[in-house]
Parts: structure tokens; C-alpha cells; sequence
């Protein structure tokens, strides 16, 4: 009895990075929406995409090296483990506040549903460099999952490049796969230095890094970085809390427990909550041929889930097959 116990708790366990990965998505949704209001002029903020990055970063690192004193975790910043692989998190902040500048300036020049579906082409990176870095293996359900995601992502991303409301559609989705390429990067050293540290130490350290350089660069550019309105700032704190501290945090969370292509795929969810969102706040509504590529997204996604719950069912009649023999 005791064992059976034990392998329920284990399999609830086991599904309960899923669970983050679906809440994670809904909080990341928003960023592009209240980034494009924070940009508008039409809403009167004209905050520099840059600004929002910085302050976005700031808010988030400072909120979580509270969350690591609470925890008793702040003392993890300097021990000597973590000193070794400073340059690591170093280039890990960098590359996040080089993600956030270049996909914030992608918001500038096309709508909200083509630069976050080119940024969330993140699966294609993450299956091809957690092979190289993490030896992950990738089976058929996968492979086919990634490559409707991909091929959804790119259909929806040229099928509004005609639209003349976009202001420079190749600008824009240069900007966007930059994106898409640093925060890749900026996964998988999280995955790599997640396997022995805990969350919100280096959660914070990384956003703090990567706001700094923001700054640096803000200042060089002559950027003014106090002349927004306090709903402006309001905003940014919210994305701290919901895209950064919910979602991205929660992203980092996942990749100790599931391979770096899985929360890659599942990553490519966003540009259709964040599209739907850009219908409520901003009224882009979007082509009925657009809605069809986003479905050929989820379905991408749901396949390549498939893998993944394949896998957690083995494992789970392994357990019970255990179970079976213990009790005999």
C-alpha cells in the first residue's frame, strides 16, 4: 500500500511541470499586447522599446532575489560553484536583454501575431542545440510536432507581411528570429546551471544582469528613462509579475524536469494567446487564413505532447508493474 502511495505521488509529480508549462503560457500571452500599448502613441505612453525592457528586467530581478532571501536561498549568489560559472550567467543576462530589446523592437515594425510567432520559433532551436549540448533525443511524435509548429509559425508570420498596416515587415521579423535565437540560448544555459542551483537566486541574477546592460545601453542611446506616466510603470511591473515571474521563471522551472525541444514546442502557443489578446486590446483581428495557421500551431504543439505523454505513460505502467510485483 505504502508503495502503490508512493507511485500515485510520483506520477502526480511527474505531471505537474505540464501544468506550469500551461500556466506560464497564459501569463507570457500578454507581454506583446501591453508592449504595444506601452509603445503607442495612440495611447499616449511612446515608452522606447528598450525602456520597457530595462525597467521589465529590473522589476523582475529585484522581485525574485526577494523571493530567494525569503527562501534562504540568497547565499547560492556566492558560493564558489556559482562564482566558476559566472560568465555564464553573465552571458545569460546579456542574452536575455538582447531577446527583450530586438523582440520589443520587432513590435514596432509588424503586428503582435507575426513577431511573437517568429520569436516562438524557439522549438526549432531548442530540438537542434539540446541535442548537440544535452544529448536529448528526439522520437517521430516529436520531430512531426515540431515541424507543424514550425510550418504553422512561418505561414502565419508571411501571411500579413502584404498588410500595409506593418511598417517594415522585414525589419520586424529580422528583429523577431534574433529573438527567437538569444533566448534560446539563454534556455539552455538555464537548463544547464538549473540542474544544481535553485530557481530564484539565479532567476534574479540573470534579470538583474540583463537589466543593468539595458541600462548601460539606454543611457549611451540618451534614452529618458523617468518622463513616462506611473500607469506606465504600472504596466511594466505587471509584466514583471505575470510574463517574467509567471511565465518565464516557470519556463526555466520546467527545463530541469522536461527536454529543452518540448517546452520549446509548447513555447509556440504563445503567438495564439497573444493574438487573441491583441483582438481584445488592440483590435487586430486577425484573417480567417491567419486562424487556420495558428490552429496548424496547436496542433504541432499537441502532437509533439504526444510524445511526451507516451513516454509518462510507459514510466507509469513501469511503476505499476512494480507495484504489481512488490505486492505479490
Amino acid at each position: 500500500m505504502q508503495n502503490e502511495n508512493k507511485s500515485i505521488k510520483e506520477n502526480k509529480k511527474g505531471l505537474f511541470p505540464y501544468l506550469l508549462l500551461f500556466i506560464a503560457i497564459i501569463a507570457v500571452s500578454f507581454a506583446a499586447p501591453i508592449v504595444s500599448v506601452l509603445q503607442s502613441s495612440e495611447f499616449g505612453y511612446n515608452v522606447p522599446s528598450e525602456v520597457i525592457a530595462m525597467y521589465r528586467t529590473l522589476f523582475a530581478g529585484a522581485i525574485a532575489l526577494i523571493f530567494a532571501l525569503s527562501r534562504g536561498e540568497i547565499k547560492w549568489i556566492v558560493e564558489p560553484t556559482t562564482v566558476k560559472r559566472l560568465h555564464w550567467i553573465i552571458m545569460s543576462g546579456i542574452l536575455l536583454a538582447i531577446h527583450f530589446a530586438t523582440w520589443f523592437l520587432s513590435l514596432e515594425y509588424v503586428s503582435v501575431a507575426i513577431s511573437t510567432t517568429l520569436v516562438d520559433t524557439v522549438p526549432i532551436f531548442m530540438a537542434i542545440f539540446g541535442f548537440v549540448f544535452f544529448k536529448e533525443k528526439i522520437n517521430k511524435f516529436g520531430i512531426i510536432g515540431i515541424i507543424f509548429a514550425f510550418i504553422g509559425g512561418v505561414l502565419l508570420a508571411f501571411a500579413i507581411t502584404d498588410d500595409i498596416s506593418q511598417a517594415n515587415p522585414v525589419l520586424g521579423i529580422f528583429f523577431a528570429l534574433i529573438g527567437a535565437l538569444t533566448v534560446t540560448f539563454y534556455f539552455l544555459i538555464g537548463k544547464k546551471i538549473l540542474q544544481d542551483s535553485p530557481l530564484w537566486p539565479y532567476f534574479g541574477l540573470v534579470n538583474l544582469i540583463s537589466g543593468i546592460s539595458l541600462l548601460i545601453y539606454n543611457l549611451i542611446r540618451g534614452y529618458d528613462l523617468f518622463e513616462y506616466t506611473a500607469i506606465a510603470f504600472v504596466f511594466i511591473l505587471l509584466m514583471a509579475i505575470g510574463p517574467s515571474l509567471i511565465g518565464h521563471a516557470t519556463y526555466n522551472y520546467s527545463l530541469r524536469r522536461l527536454p529543452a525541444y518540448f517546452v520549446g514546442t509548447v513555447i509556440v502557443a504563445e503567438p495564439v494567446g497573444a493574438t487573441i489578446l491583441g483582438i481584445v486590446i488592440l483590435s487586430e483581428i486577425p484573417r480567417p487564413i491567419t486562424v487556420l495557421y495558428m490552429f496548424i500551431i496547436l496542433l504541432g504543439i499537441a502532437i509533439a505532447s504526444i510524445s511526451q505523454t507516451t513516454s509518462s505513460f510507459k514510466k507509469i505502467k513501469l511503476e505499476d508493474k512494480k507495484v504489481t510485483i512488490n505486492k505479490k
